[in-house]
């Protein structure tokens, strides 16, 4: 009957150590799939004045100055690139779907980067953005010229 008893221990030992070892590995899998992409920075945080700093320090004071436009660089550059993608749906809806949607209508897409919005392409709500009035007429006009 011991070397039932030994067997049965060392059995019992022998699966702790692998289910240790495989929620080790499935516990750091996990952990690198939900490790966060970035931070969002809206109107209020500590961090908006660094990330409203943040474009025109990269481009050397002058965002345009690497062949793109302002409005693409602020858009590279603030937390839209968390949601929102040129050509594709991502959380939001792609930009060139909002440039059709309001073409010619600026005022709209501003009060939206600057308020957020919700309700207007489906149940998840777009929260408003650490922009001033200039970067968000910035990126309106961009967002419209890819129409």
């Amino acid at each position: 009957m011991t070397i039932l008893k030994k067997y049965l221990a060392a059995s019992a030992a022998m699966l702790a150590l692998v289910a240790g070892n495989s929620f080790a590995a499935t516990d750091e899998a996990i952990a690198e799939r939900i490790k966060p992409y970035g931070t969002v920075c809206v109107t209020g945080d500590e961090c908006a004045n660094e990330v409203a700093a943040a474009p025109a320090a990269a481009a050397g004071g002058d965002a345009a100055a690497g062949g793109g436009s302002e409005g693409e660089a602020l858009f590279s550059a603030k937390a839209c690139v968390a949601c929102h993608s040129v050509d594709n749906k991502v959380v939001g809806p792609a930009l060139k779907e909002v440039a059709a949607k309001y073409a010619g209508d600026a005022d709209h897409i501003i009060a939206s980067i600057k308020n957020g919005s919700s309700g207007n392409w489906g149940p998840i709500p777009m929260p408003p953005n650490a922009v001033n009035d200039e970067e968000a007429a910035a990126l309106a006009e961009w967002i419209l010229s890819l129409n």
